[in-house]
């Protein structure tokens, strides 16, 4: 106890010192071991399932058309990722109706469940000096809204 008494500051400094190694180890070890969820976590529970046979007739329909050359529907978690490369002769308004087109032929409780993620980018055109002169759009719908909102392009 004399020894306590003397050494008093040390004595709390040891103290504090082994309550935030306590706290850090609690910590670490929960870090560390996890209770194997997902990445996702939660969040893909009551998610609607999408058949890949619905997004590979969706990218089929797509390429059919004259105006696109390359075509891409894929999902990741709760978006749905179209990519769509358009001859350069397809104007951005027309590009971006094909797109819409496209949200249209899902069901409404998938267009209700998932985000739209829509890029269009045109095939390269060259001018005089040799500048790309091709444009990129980027659409993205929540399933709260009703519209696409398109990067200002």
């Amino acid at each position: 106890m004399k020894l306590i008494k003397r050494h008093k500051g040390l004595a709390i400094v040891l103290g504090l010192t082994l309550v935030l190694v306590i706290i850090l180890l609690i910590i670490f070890s929960r870090m560390i071991f996890s209770t194997g969820k997902t990445e996702y976590g939660d969040r893909l529970n009551n998610i609607v399932k999408i058949d890949t046979k619905v997004l590979n007739a969706n990218k089929k329909a797509l390429e059919e058309l004259d105006e696109i050359t390359k075509a891409t529907v894929r999902t990741q978690g709760k978006i749905i990722y179209v990519v769509l490369t358009v001859t350069d002769k397809t104007s951005k308004s027309r590009a971006k109706e094909i797109a819409e087109k496209e949200i249209e032929k899902y069901e409404e409780e998938v267009i209700n469940c998932y985000d739209f993620e829509l890029l269009i980018t045109q095939e390269p055109i060259l001018d005089k000096d040799g500048n790309d002169t091709a444009y990129t759009i980027s659409g993205t719908k929540h399933p709260d809204n009703e519209k696409i909102s398109w990067t200002k392009n």
